[in-house]
């Protein structure tokens, strides 16, 4: 059975783009706020790690400073001698699990739709969590299932900034009108809406399975 996406306006959805955390894989950001808090750091606002006023994450998930410098940074902050394992293991506490039903799910639409991943992301989390995926599905990482991804961390460019999707229809050439973007915050829906986007805001109890049918 062909998947196919639950969206039903007037264009034919030929292409998706995937957001990962929150969409893909599962999301915890109060586990990273409580294994920091626990190594004393106390910095966190409610909307963690996408806060406009928390310049440090925004950093590096842009590409403007290094593991090194962002581990640095956080021994400052604790004025701890922190280990860089004890540092990224708060940091990658936030990332859960990609369900089977999720990775056989990906496997079925990447055969129907052009596929795309576009992602807020950082140099700790993308290699950590591919090795964890070796571990558990014998494949290092997802990048099979898309023809292309955009991690933020590369393009030095983050959502919900209009640059990231416009630098995304133009490398890729797609109509947004034949477009279907998933995301979990509903900030970058509606920046992807203003550009022409479909759109599908994944919040629970919806998954991305339901999605498709």
């Amino acid at each position: 059975m062909i998947p196919v996406a639950i969206y039903n306006g007037k264009s034919e959805i030929k292409n998706i783009i995937f957001d990962w955390g929150g969409v893909i894989t599962d999301l915890h950001l109060d586990a990273t706020k409580k294994a920091f808090q626990q190594l004393g750091l106390k910095i966190f606002d409610d909307s963690f790690p996408h806060s406009k006023h928390n310049d440090l994450f925004l950093r590096f998930e842009t590409g403007k400073i290094s593991p090194k410098e962002f581990r640095n940074k956080i021994r400052q902050l604790t004025d701890l001698p922190l280990s860089d394992q004890e540092i990224d293991n708060a940091w990658n506490a936030m990332l859960g699990d990609l369900p089977e039903e999720r990775w056989n799910l990906l496997e079925r639409v990447c055969k129907h739709y052009r596929t795309f991943l576009l992602s807020n992301t950082n140099a700790i989390h993308v290699p950590y969590y591919f090795g964890l995926l070796q571990k558990t599905y014998g494949c290092y990482g997802y990048t099979h299932f898309f023809e292309k991804t955009y991690f933020s961390h590369k393009l030095g460019l983050r959502k919900p900034n209009e640059d990231i999707f416009r630098y995304v229809l133009s490398d890729t050439g797609i109509d947004p009108q034949e477009t279907l973007f998933i995301d979990d915050f509903i900030e970058n829906i509606e920046a992807a809406r203003q550009l022409g986007f479909r759109t599908v805001h994944l919040k629970a109890p919806l998954t991305l399975v339901n999605v498709f049918r």
